[in-house]
């Protein structure tokens, strides 16, 4: 990249496809800002809509090549904002409403959020508030808390927030049962507040009120934030929020350059308070547009779909010519002969091409994606199975499932009670059976059942495990020695750790039982990487929960009842934070994910699969009766309903968006897959499988 890209004091615009080289634009002019220009590290900001966004950065920061100095602050808004509260505490405590201002603030992961809104959402339910909305206990924890984070983002009140998803509940029966689920969760909001307040925690809501209201209007702290940085580069910034588009808004005429980098036709973290729209605004205060057009990673077979996706959902835009330079033997789109009537004769195919793909195309496991709208274990154990027998590896990702969803974390977690008798909460018979068929390798799901109904009797109120050797020995021989020998070192681990005179704190008790026993030849978790993944998980994130009540209170918490507490808040089904490491794509392994989860990973892959094309979920939100993603923007109109035909709008608009992002994430190929019936054995016909066969129909496939 040239220096005319962006000029030391000028402000820059980039915009372009996937693809197009525009990260790599930005870290080469971020190298001639230090290299040639000598630009101190600490006077840049690279800016990122999401954690696992930067390493791409990191990684060209960690050249050697660099002159030393102070750091590139490579940060996302969420960190500035907790930064800068955390900094400006002294002068904006006072004027904030908290009851003790001179105490120490408590920073709430999301984890700890839900930890405190918990025993408020619960009482609710006891009351029958939400018995109209089909939604369990931890989603609707996860709800009203994502409406607090939406509120505050785009600068709406508690109140304002709810006035607006009342005014989006459509007519019809249950409308008076969803409006009173909706003050329930307004009720709560507001008493979560008041005891963030009355206890001087901060959760992300309120960590990013107080940054706007009080950080940005201070004129000490606004003016020593600004001079913190005199350089910025600001890439995804489609995929930020409003409060990120305006902080930088008021920011970029005090900066010497910036350089702001937008994917066109993406905006995918709508759901998460992503404001695609705000890039509009931030375009217009720069001095310069710059347009990269061409990528870098489609073939023109797959050019030429993405322009033909987007003319079927724009009547307005003429179909493209097709491309006379591909060869005809290279189709964008590989589909099966015939459609499969069932699910898992989908997943059997699935499994035959990559095979075929990796041992005979010599195609890279890490080069291939499956992507489904959801993820279900059953799919993943199925693919799983069947790649297994032709010995290709499978990686998963789904970050927005519960912890105790994984059967690595409930066998960690069910470990743990049986560690600790005196917290009082045996586990139960299902959840012991499970985590021996998970903790010790070659144990089958029958011989677990029989190891567990000896040594851990159902009827058994206690957490006492028994020992092999009581069994009697037809029972042995059946379950096998080398079996027994491996439960024992367990049993022995368990019992040797009770015995110490100190109980350990839990995210310890759980890197230690991983590191010393489960990762161990033998062990279930040994050479396993979604074990090995979800099992740093849960240490990081019970880390985080313990060091949040440590942090500004007078009196240390006792260990004991911390681990009680945070694993009875994952087997409630708490949701977990970013956890960054998952978010790294492996390089030797089929990659299986949902497709918004590939798409906000920002890598291309040689080959995608799409499974379960029929699939209304491709084009349908989740299930959300407590909040709305679009009504609680500040782009909605305050007083205006959300209809069906807004409806009809975002589904086609988010379709579109989701299509064109997967096509420019593609090198090769794209293999389509459907069944007649679904997963759960239902008849489908959905919208992707419509614009599908269109395309098909006018000879894409070639």
């Amino acid at each position: 990249m040239s220096m005319s890209l962006a000029p030391l004091n000028r402000k820059c615009f980039l915009t372009g496809p996937f693809g197009a080289g525009k990260t790599t634009a930005a870290i080469a002019h971020l190298r001639q800002l230090l290299r040639r220009e000598r630009v101190r590290g600490d006077d840049i900001l690279v800016l990122l809509p999401q954690r696992s966004l930067a390493a791409p950065y990191h990684e060209a920061l960690r050249s050697a090549d660099l002159p030393a100095g102070p750091f590139v602050r490579v940060t996302t808004f969420a960190s500035l904002a907790r930064q800068a509260v955390e900094l400006y505490w002294p002068l904006l405590a006072p004027v904030a409403g908290f009851v003790d201002p001179a105490r120490e603030p408590t920073f709430l992961t999301l984890e700890t959020s839900q930890y405190y809104m918990g025993p408020l959402v619960e009482a609710a339910i006891e009351e029958g508030a939400f018995d109209a909305v089909r939604v369990e206990r931890p989603r609707i924890v996860s709800q009203v808390l994502d409406n607090l984070n939406k509120a505050a983002l785009h600068g709406l009140s508690i109140d304002e927030a709810y006035e607006r998803l009342e005014l989006a509940v459509p007519p019809g029966e249950q409308r008076t049962a969803r409006l009173n689920a909706l003050r329930a969760a307004r009720r709560i909001s507001h008493q979560f507040r008041q005891r963030c307040l009355q206890e001087t925690l901060l959760d992300f809501s309120l960590q990013v009120q107080l940054f706007n209201e009080h950080v940005l209007t201070n004129p000490w702290s606004r003016t020593h934030l600004f001079r913190t940085h005199r350089h910025l580069i600001y890439d995804n910034a489609e995929e930020d929020t409003f409060s990120a588009h305006r902080l930088i808004g008021e920011w970029l005429p005090q900066l010497e350059s910036a350089l702001i980098i937008v994917d066109s036709d993406a905006g995918y973290r709508t759901f998460l308070g992503a404001d695609p729209v705000g890039v509009e605004t931030l375009r217009r205060l720069c001095e310069e547009e710059i347009v990269f057009e061409r990528s870098h990673v489609m073939p023109p077979a797959l050019g030429h779909l993405s322009q033909r996706i987007d003319a079927l959902f724009d009547s307005r835009r003429r179909i493209p010519a097709p491309p006379t330079s591909e060869p005809a033997a290279t189709p964008a789109l590989v589909i099966p002969d015939q459609l499969f009537r069932f699910y898992p004769q989908m997943i059997a195919w699935t499994a035959e091409q990559i095979g075929r793909l990796v041992h005979q195309e010599g195609v890279p496991p890490g080069e291939i994606a499956v992507l489904a709208p959801f993820v279900s274990d059953a799919l993943r154990f199925s693919l799983q199975m069947a790649l297994e027998r032709r010995n290709i590896p499978l990686a998963t990702h789904r970050p927005s499932r519960a912890l105790q969803d994984e059967p690595a974390a409930r066998t960690l977690l069910t470990l743990a009670r049986l560690a600790h008798p005196f917290w009082g909460t045996p586990p139960l018979p299902a959840d012991v059976t499970l985590a021996l068929t998970l903790a010790i390798e070659s144990l089958d799901p029958v011989r677990a059942s029989l190891l567990s109904e000896r040594v851990y009797p159902p009827r058994r109120r206690d957490n006492e495990l028994g020992a092999f050797a009581s069994l009697p020995e037809s029972e042995r021989r059946r379950i096998t020695y080398a079996v027994g020998e491996r439960y024992d070192r367990l049993r022995n681990w368990l019992y040797d750790y009770r015995s110490e005179t100190e109980p350990t704190p839990l995210d310890q008790f759980f890197a230690r039982l991983f590191g010393e026993v489960l990762s161990q030849p033998g062990f279930g978790f040994h050479e396993d990487r979604d074990a090995a993944r979800v099992a740093s998980q849960l240490v990081e994130s019970a880390r985080k929960f313990r060091w949040t009540f440590e942090s500004g209170r007078a009196e240390a918490p006792d260990p004991a009842r911390l681990g009680r507490d945070y694993v009875q808040l994952a087997e409630r089904g708490a949701l977990g934070a970013l956890y960054l490491p998952g978010w790294r794509t492996p390089e030797d392994a089929v990659f299986l994910a949902p497709a918004y989860t590939f798409l906000l990973r920002n890598r291309p892959v040689e080959i995608q699969f799409w499974l379960d094309i029929g699939a209304t979920s491709w084009w349908e939100r989740l299930y959300q009766p407590l909040t709305h993603p679009y009504v609680l923007s500040s782009r909605w109109p305050l007083a205006a309903p959300w209809t069906d035909r807004d409806e009809y709008r975002a589904r086609q608009e988010t379709l579109r968006r989701l299509l064109l992002g997967l096509v420019r994430r593609t090198r090769r190929q794209i293999y389509l897959a459907a069944s007649d019936y679904s997963e759960s054995g239902f008849e489908q016909r959905g919208p992707l499988l419509t614009v599908v066969n269109r395309l098909l129909g006018e000879g894409t496939r070639g």
